[in-house]
């Protein structure tokens, strides 16, 4: 009996095999990168951050792509990044805000977020311009139309890379290691998301020949801070009223509450309608997402069941988690696999010492001017104060230090740019590899050596401590490793004072308005807060009694198998000693027989 085979191997289609090789290929990839980082994490290994990993298998495969078969494919359209992959990322950070890390140094974030964005923005443009008025690092227009194109690039090119990555810098400073310098770097991103984004919508805005500017008027400058601001305002108010919308349907639809996957797509909905509807009418759509976040975080996951409160955060987490493992392989990819291709619209020998002058002194040079106007404007409004939390130079480093991290938001930002620029100037390859190359090297290279830069200066404020605190008390401070131990009562008294009337308002108008039956559950939401404090504290305090544990456990098994290997050594010693002393018996009883032999 003869069986036919029950696949017909010539009716295969081969573009659904090639397609199911490439998602295969894809899924082991990127596991391979998640088990990857959670190991490097784990053990603790600097150089390899969350970033540097799907940055170094992008730049690996982009090789072997360029090399192989796929040297000549196709490449992601611009616009997956700017409407499918960042909104989740922006949405994560106001969704899943921590508002006690944000609120801790709001007088620095916003200082150094607001005022000092800006400054480096300015001080980058006016550097990168001066540059790049030269033929030698920049390409030559080619006609006078070019010129215009040259002084938006050089904006637009400032805009995108003033951006700031804080992923790195928090893995690296802990909350409970360095509340200080966690919440002010936390609080200091989400600021600088949304001031780069308006910024660069509106150098967009100033190219456009709709609006028709033109550079020698002194008033441009006005114009353009209107812009700004306006970029601000819209992206604030339709963030609000999407964030007040969907909780008010959460209070009242109760029905939704019942089913936790409809819960959480519609919170993804609401954050994407937010996005769009500002980037539909050039505006601002990372600052409506972000408020939008903010606001469900804060009154609508009280309409939400335990389950599906904590089943949205989780889902949004995930997705912005794939979403910037994405965009991290992708930029190494380009680089590699697509700069090669495209030497001859870089014009391979400009590019590179424009990088390196970047790296090494515009954006070093902008980062310290921006934070010295801004401390200083720091210390002029508290000029009479004595507050706890003022930065000294250690820390000020630190903060220095981890603002060059450059990352997803400044890709995010080429991407949108507009595609009229594209197709009429060869400035934007140009400032598209500039700005990964940057990301790159600020990632890989500044990120994985900050862990030894924060060490240096904690060990120096460590001694710095010492000294002063056996020069005045003689009580020797009790520091933690490396990371100085900081007074977080002095946090909360701080800020006690500044949010109670927001506190009040916001109990007694907008949270009955906004939370189902709130009067009635407020002393119960009240008491879950608490809890869900003190639990993380326990959490933490029972982790690190485990620790100990596990250590005073470790200890004692290492003393018991040294005594077990020195009786060892006592007992092979004692036979030897015996097998000695046998063999210096053994002559003499021999020597005793033969004499009495002879006497016989």
């Amino acid at each position: 009996m003869v069986f036919g085979s029950p696949v017909n191997f010539q009716e295969i289609n081969e573009e659904a095999l090639v397609t199911g090789g490439i998602v295969m290929a894809f899924a082991l990839i990127f596991g391979t990168i998640a088990i990857l980082q959670t190991y490097c994490e784990h053990h603790h290994i600097s150089v390899m951050r969350e970033a540097s990993v799907p940055i170094l298998f992008g730049l690996f495969f982009g090789l072997i792509t360029f090399m192989g078969y796929f040297s000549s494919g196709k490449y992601f359209d611009s616009r997956i990044f700017s409407f499918a992959l960042l909104p989740i990322i922006v949405f994560k950070e106001g969704y899943c805000l921590n508002k006690q890390h944000f609120m801790k140094n709001y007088f620095y974030v916003l200082i150094y977020g607001i005022f000092g964005t800006i400054v480096q923005f300015l001080i980058s443009f006016g550097l990168t311009q001066s540059l790049v008025s030269s033929s030698i690092f920049w390409s030559p227009p080619s006609d006078q139309t070019q010129d215009n194109y040259s002084f938006f690039a050089t904006m637009f090119f400032s805009a995108c890379i003033t951006s700031k990555d804080s992923a790195v810098s928090l893995s690296v400073l802990e909350f409970e290691h360095a509340p200080k310098l966690h919440s002010i770097i936390f609080g200091e991103q989400i600021i600088n998301d949304v001031i780069v984004f308006a910024l660069s919508s509106t150098t967009q805005r100033y190219n456009n020949e709709n609006v028709r500017f033109e550079r020698d008027n002194w008033y441009n400058f006005l114009i353009f801070i209107a812009l700004t601001l306006a970029q601000l305002l819209v992206g604030l108010v339709v963030g609000l009223i999407t964030g007040v919308v969907s909780t008010w349907i959460t209070k009242t639809a109760r029905c939704i509450s019942e089913h936790s996957s409809v819960l959480t797509i519609f919170t993804i909905y609401c954050a994407y309608f937010a996005f769009s509807f500002c980037e539909a009418f050039d505006f601002c759509g990372v600052m409506a997402v972000l408020i939008c976040g903010i606001m469900m975080s804060h009154y609508q996951t009280y309409n939400l069941p335990k389950l599906s409160a904590n089943s949205s955060k989780i889902t949004v987490k995930a997705l912005a988690y794939a979403s910037e493992t994405f965009i991290y392989f992708y930029i190494g990819f380009a680089v590699t696999g697509t700069e090669i291709n495209n030497k001859e619209y870089l014009k391979g020998i400009t590019i590179y010492p424009f990088v390196l002058i970047q790296f090494f002194a515009i954006q070093p040079m902008a980062r310290l001017l921006s934070m010295l106007l801004s401390q200083g404007l720091a210390m002029l409004i508290q000029k009479d104060s004595k507050s706890p939390l003022k930065i000294n130079k250690y820390e000020f480093l630190i903060l220095l230090y981890s603002g060059l991290i450059k990352g997803v938001i400044a890709y995010a930002l080429i991407c949108e740019v507009d595609t009229e620029f594209v197709k009429k100037t060869h400035y934007y390859p140009f400032i598209n590899y500039a700005t990964l190359y940057l990301i790159i090297g600020t990632t890989l290279f500044v990120g994985g050596s900050l862990k030894y830069v924060a060490e240096w200066a904690y060990s120096q404020m460590d001694l710095q401590h010492l000294m002063e605190s056996s020069d005045n008390s003689g009580i020797k401070s009790n520091l933690k490793q490396t990371f100085i131990r900081e007074d977080i009562q002095a946090y909360e008294n701080a800020t006690q004072n500044t949010q109670s009337r927001f506190k009040k308002f916001d109990e007694n108008y907008i949270k009955p308005f906004l939370i189902y039956n709130y009067l009635e559950r407020k002393q119960d939401i009240l008491t879950a807060k608490k809890l869900k404090k003190n639990k993380h504290a326990m959490e933490k305090q029972l982790e690190e009694e485990m620790h100990m544990y596990e250590e005073s456990v470790r200890e004692r098994r290492e003393k018991q198998e040294m005594k077990k290997m020195n009786q060892k050594s006592k007992l092979t010693n004692l036979e030897l000693d015996s097998d000695a002393e046998q063999e210096e018996e053994s002559p003499k009883n021999n020597h005793h027989h033969e004499n009495q032999n002879n006497h016989h």
